[in-house]
């Protein structure tokens, strides 16, 4: 008898090491049949530079590869905007130990390796899935492997698999699910503490969303631990013992986080997404019962990926059976109504407005909307997987396999039927609600009978009596088709990029920076402008040079991430560079005096000859300057009054900055050819056809740049033209302010300035001045005299050099961002560092924040010391540590030990 149990357990043991290998190379072959057919690299020519992955990812990856390769990583970084902390950054996009397979590839073919990460990931998903099936439910078999490619492509992936950081936290979350069935089971929260910590780890943001899925499904497993109704305070009493584990472990988890948790939540403090808006803490509904319709194949695309319905597909095979668990006989009605409210609190975190935010860290999604509801996929495929192992062909009778058809039937056509009519009265009871992105996110009503095509289909072959391989395999490749397919269908509307043109120009645009020392650490620190990068023609969608400076390593401007320090990014747009929300920084905007106060040396432009121009308003990465900067308080939507103000504390001249003369103003009606270059989302945000065309005469009154702003933005900018030229900015700036750059002009040219305005009115408020060149460039000769010279030892996060202090010039001004974690010492005594050109910002609401680093200096010869250390790291390196020890510690002397005195008991 022994002999026979050991022989079931053998092959019980072989069975589940195939059916693991199934779990991870189904999902697998499936991404590669599906990156195949889109014609994706490694299988065709077409890359993944599309959305964050083409902007972010893909940028902050190469980043990481060339820093670490090249032994210039540092914990700050001047390729993000003006400067930032490091850490905030890799841990919301770069820790991943799937990141590893980048160092196996060049950069020019850094797209390749993120198709294989990402497909790995997916992978890896169904094969977490397999080992929490297999080992919660004691069971193995070969139609587990329905379940785990269901749960590795279902439709959160589906829809947002190019944000591939969130892929972590869904291959972790089965393991964290078994970790919390051995905790209530067995009282081990090894699995469950390393599995989370992990988690949060690779992803702060959905690690903290995973520990609130802990909570409530702790609950739900010491309550259904229950065979009948108990009052929870004896369920309490019943499971202390769990309970008290399940809060160290816990604690543990968030305690060896730490090390990336505060440094990271002291820098998200310092971005714009700290702002709070009531709205987000209503309790209001997000949706109505066309979610519904999110149960069928091919209902969410690419096109709809900033606001749509909940992804709830998971393959109709899946949908039916969470019926059937309500429906079958087989299953007590307290454990559906238990499962029940699970399900609900779940799918109330993505209905109810306030708890929605909660989930979403208090701040709700700019665009990838309901971000937790693979929570409920997880969820409702569990519970699909109990319904599952009550064999229901054999344990419903007739009436009640018709039953779960017909509420199959029923859910589906009140979801389509709904998904037609529930914009409409979204838009009469919810005027402020984004109707356009609402109502084009709803699927097409045809999609209806395909689904019921599918769920008869599937009701069939589900409820025949006998379970046969060949049946078995047919559901399988009814699932696996339906799974690949909607992956597909998910694709459209994407635009992918060109790996061959990403090769070539990423391979040019390096070579041109390497002209310019620009990835190279260097004494005489200095930035670069390269708005005009050849790699954009890789990009077959816009594509807005943000976060070049990230993907070639070189010190920038520009920066587009979650991780955006606010007042560094109000500082730049209130010297006038182009910001059009919280995440974004352009180097579009530019002025030969911004170019001196950001250290910028070099500007690139491949349409040009030469390519490369070095800047006589180049005046170092620092310079002595008078003590009136210290008072100096930007304003908000005065970008030229700014400058004209710092030329003024600076000692310029008067009239450095010189206006021009109007000789007059004309508007008259807009016609149809004046609207021509107006791109169709600016007319879609015009009020009505009441538009004019606006033109300013104007004298030019001094030699040089010729620049213009609109305080009141009156100025559509891609209507804007000089002497009937266009001179539409490199980016779609309509709708925002900025500083624009009209060209070399000499003094006394008469020239006319056209846009398009809706209100014309307030377009008398516009400025336009022009640089004196010749009086700058006397300016910043006079600022490169006591300019911060950098010693050769001088790196990124330790500047030590010397400057000249004199009584008019008592300050040392430096092109990085106050933020907190930077230190001076001068002449060797430590200094407090002062603020100069303190930010303001309207928008939400007013707020002013630091500006740049000033150094207190002596009259004479300075030798200044800077030194940044991340905020809250070694705190949090100690807290991780510690406990990491007390871990050990209980792992040995609770876990480890706790089975072996049983056994020595027996």
């Amino acid at each position: 008898m022994k002999q026979q149990q050991s022989t079931q357990r053998l092959a019980a043991l072989r069975v589940s090491r195939w059916v693991y290998g199934g779990a991870f190379l189904i999902p697998l072959i499936i991404m590669c049949l599906a990156f195949w057919h889109l014609r994706i690299t490694p299988f065709g020519n077409r890359n993944l530079l599309l959305s964050d992955m083409g902007t972010q990812y893909i940028p902050i990856l190469e980043n990481l590869r060339a820093t670490i390769l090249h032994g210039q990583f540092h914990l700050f970084s001047f390729s993000l905007g003006s400067g930032s902390a490091v850490v905030p950054l890799l841990t919301y996009y770069a820790i991943s130990p799937f990141n590893l397979l980048i160092f196996a590839f060049s950069a020019a073919n850094l797209p390749i390796a993120v198709s294989w990460i990402i497909m790995l990931k997916i992978s890896t998903m169904g094969l977490t899935m397999a080992i929490f099936l297999r080992h919660a439910f004691l069971k193995s078999g070969w139609s587990m492997l329905l379940f785990t490619t269901a749960y590795s492509l279902c439709g959160f992936v589906a829809m947002y698999f190019y944000d591939m950081m969130w892929l972590d936290a869904l291959i972790w979350l089965p393991l964290v699910a078994l970790g919390l069935h051995r905790l209530v089971s067995q009282h081990h929260y090894g699995l469950y503490t390393i599995s989370l910590t992990i988690t949060i780890f690779c992803n702060y943001y959905l690690g903290y969303m995973t520990c609130l899925f802990s909570v409530l499904y702790f609950i739900y497993l010491i309550i259904e631990h229950q065979p009948t109704p108990t009052p929870f305070k004896d369920v309490w009493r019943m499971h202390r013992a769990a309970i008290r584990q399940f809060i160290i472990g816990s604690l543990l988890a968030g305690g060896m986080s730490m090390v990336v948790l505060i440094p990271t939540a002291l820098g998200m403090l310092l971005t714009g997404k700290s702002n709070v808006f009531v709205n987000n803490y209503l309790p209001t509904g997000q949706f109505g019962t066309e979610v519904l319709a999110q149960f069928a194949p091919g209902t969410s695309t690419y096109v709809s990926h900033l606001y749509h319905a909940p992804s709830l597909f998971m393959g109709t095979l899946m949908f039916l059976l969470l019926i059937v668990y309500f429906v079958s006989p087989q299953i007590h009605a307290v454990e559906k109504r238990r499962t029940m409210w699970l399900l609900i609190a779940m799918g109330l975190s993505l209905f109810v407005t306030v708890l929605n935010t909660i989930w979403h860290m208090f701040q709700q999604p700019a665009g990838f909307p309901f971000r937790n509801v693979y929570f409920f996929t997880f969820l409702a495929l569990v519970t699909a997987y109990r319904a599952w192992q009550t064999h229901p062909a054999q344990t419903m009778n007739d009436p009640q396999k018709v039953l779960a058809l017909v509420w199959g039937i029923g859910f589906l056509v009140v979801g389509f039927i709904s998904a037609q009519a529930i914009p409409k009265l979204f838009l009469r009871l919810r005027p402020s609600f984004n109707h356009e992105l609402y109502a084009a996110s709803q699927p097409s009503f045809h999609l209806l009978w395909l689904a019921l095509g599918l769920l008869l289909l599937n009701t069939m072959l589900l409820f025949i009596s006998e379970w046969r391989p060949v049946r078995i395999s047919l559901l399988a490749l009814i699932l696996f088709g339906e799974l690949g397919g909607n992956f597909v269908v998910a694709t459209q509307g994407m635009k992918f990029g060109n790996q061959a043109k990403f090769a070539k120009y990423y391979r040019q645009d390096a070579a041109l920076l390497d002209q310019v020392t620009a990835t190279k650490t260097k004494t005489n620190l200095h930035r670069v402008e390269f708005l005009h990068a050849n790699i954009a023609k890789a990009y077959d969608g816009a594509y807005n040079h943000y976060n070049d400076p990230v993907m070639f390593n070189y010190a920038g401007i520009s920066s587009y991430s979650s991780t955006l320090i606010e007042q560094s990014r109000v500082f730049q747009h209130d010297l006038g560079y182009f910001s059009p929300n919280v995440r974004r920084i352009s180097a579009q905007g530019y002025t030969h005096l911004t170019d001196t106060l950001m250290g910028v040396k070099y500007r690139l432009n491949i349409n040009k000859e030469p390519a490369v121009t070095r800047l006589d308003s180049y005046a170092g990465i620092g310079f002595a300057v008078p003590n009136q900067l210290a008072q100096l308080q930007l304003k908000d939507q005065a970008a030229l009054t700014n400058q004209q103000q710092i030329l003024t504390a600076l000692g310029a001249k008067p009239d450095t900055l010189a206006p021009v003369s109007v000789l007059k103003v004309n508007t008259r009606a807009a016609k149809a050819h004046d609207l021509a270059t107006i791109p169709t989302k600016t007319r879609h945000q015009m009020r009505g056809d009441h538009t004019s065309v606006q033109t300013f005469t104007v004298r030019v009154n001094a030699t040089g740049l010729l620049h213009g702003y609109s305080p009141s933005n009156s100025i559509i900018y891609s209507s804007l033209r000089l002497n009937g030229r266009s001179v539409k900015p490199l980016i779609n700036a309509d709708g925002f302010r900025y500083v624009i750059n009209l060209g070399q002009h000499q003094k006394g040219q008469i020239l006319k300035i056209s846009y398009v305005t809706q209100t014309p009115t307030t377009g008398y408020d516009n400025h336009f001045v022009s640089l004196n060149q010749k009086r700058y460039v006397a300016l910043v000769n006079r600022l490169k005299q006591q300019r911060f010279k950098l010693n050769a030892n001088s790196g990124v996060t330790w500047l030590s050099g010397n400057v000249t202090g004199t009584r008019q010039r008592s300050l040392l001004y430096l092109a990085i961002p106050d933020v907190p974690g930077w230190t001076a010492t001068v002449n060797g005594r430590s200094v407090k560092i002062k603020s100069l050109m303190r930010a303001q910002s309207l928008i939400p609401v007013k707020q002013t924040y630091n500006g740049v680093i000033g150094v207190p200096l002596q009259a004479g010869q300075n030798h200044v010391i800077l030194s940044y250390q991340t905020p809250g790291l070694k705190l949090g390196a100690l807290i991780s540590l510690a406990c990491l020890a007390l871990f050990i510690l209980l792992w040995f002397t609770v876990e480890w030990q706790r089975p072996l005195t049983k056994k020595h008991r027996h």
